[in-house]
């Protein structure tokens, strides 16, 4: 069950080298275990830097508690699995059912299968760990080629989500869901990883089909030719909108040496187009070292290339983030403290700068 519960700034393995040194408090066990208490209590205080010369310092909240279990019967062979989890407790973002929350079906020696509001399953690998410190806004969900309301899903409500148990060291899991409006737009997604002794590989690979939304004009009034307006001949007629078929590959792994642990992957994400085809590259790559299991160090870095539209190269559309962290590690939470550089260009060529200054702290239970 602790493998349902993704920490935003720790991680699996900054949570084991705590606990490990430390002996750090676990979630709250009701009637034995068929109801388990979980969440943290976490914020962060953000100083921004931007090139525009308009600056910012605000706060941000990702406080949240769930509860999720286990229950076992004695003529059923399945157990049932389910988690209700908020949203970080910034305003109405906090509501119940925001994050993780579904029920399904645990099958001994096979993995679980079950429905509601989960991760896509390659989503998995891109956000852990290779979005972590502070690489989301250039390796996660950073592209020029989808189509404006058509971007790649994370979390997404309407979700059959299958995990496999671990086939000695190897892992499966596929997800199928986006179709509580249109089948059409289905989305597909499988990934997989192996875990070694000191060293883990995935892969996964996501997909949308193309579809068609069919709305009603809403506008009475368009312009006219002088400037002014006159009515709409098409208000309140049928109007198709075409979203087109996108997807994306990822390919990743870490490996720990002691102390240290090293993570790199490649992320190719392809869309097409009204007239072709489009495609963007991001990678990323990070290094930690916990020094006496008290001291953390990370440093991260992530890229997109210039994309690539109808055969044409956008130039000056890639960007770059540059992390760092300092984090003090006490049983179950961290302190920290990181810096973040962003050039972010788009698709225009235009380049924006920004220097990210956080200092925050982290209680999870």
């Amino acid at each position: 069950m602790e493998n349902m519960f993704k920490r935003t700034l720790l991680g699996a393995a900054i949570a084991t080298a705590a606990m490990a040194s430390t002996g750090a408090h676990a979630a709250i066990d009701l009637m034995d275990g068929k109801v388990q208490v979980y969440g943290q209590a976490a914020g962060a205080i953000f100083i921004d830097d931007n090139d525009n010369g308009t600056n910012a310092a605000f706060s941000d909240m990702e406080s949240r508690i769930g509860f999720r279990g286990v229950v076992e019967f004695d003529n059923f062979a399945p157990d049932i699995v389910w988690q209700i989890e908020s949203g970080n407790a910034n305003g109405a973002a906090g509501s119940f059912g925001v994050r993780d929350t579904y029920i399904g079906l645990a099958f001994d020696n096979v993995g679980s299968i079950k429905w509601g509001r989960q991760l896509q399953a390659a989503y998995n690998y891109v956000d852990w760990p290779h979005s972590n410190p502070g690489l989301g806004n250039v390796f996660d969900w950073n592209n020029d080629i989808t189509q404006d309301g058509n971007n790649y899903l994370d979390r997404a409500d309407n979700t059959l989500r299958f995990d496999s148990v671990s086939w000695n060291g190897v892992g499966v899991q596929a997800t199928v869901s986006g179709m509580g409006t249109n089948t059409d737009a289905m989305v597909s997604s499988i990934a997989a990883n192996y875990a070694g002794s000191n060293f883990g590989i995935h892969a996964g690979y996501y997909h949308r089909g193309a579809y068609t939304v069919t709305s009603k004009v809403d506008s009475p009034l368009v312009s006219d030719d002088d400037g002014g307006w006159k009515p709409n001949p098409n208000f309140g007629k049928d109007q198709n909108t075409e979203y087109f078929a996108n997807s994306y590959a990822i390919v990743g792994g870490n490996v720990a040496f002691g102390d240290v642990t090293l993570t790199a992957a490649y992320k190719y994400m392809m869309s097409d187009t009204a007239t072709g085809d489009a495609d963007q590259n991001a990678f990323s790559a990070t290094a930690q070292y916990v020094a006496g299991g008290t001291w953390l160090y990370k440093v991260g870095y992530a890229a997109t290339t210039d994309a690539d539209v109808d055969g044409k190269t956008l130039d000056g559309s890639a960007d770059t983030a540059i992390t760092g962290r300092i984090g003090y590690l006490l049983p179950s939470a961290i302190i920290y403290s990181d810096v973040r550089h962003y050039d972010m260009g788009n698709k225009e060529g235009v380049s924006s700068e920004q220097t990210r200054f956080l200092l925050g702290m982290e209680y999870y239970f």
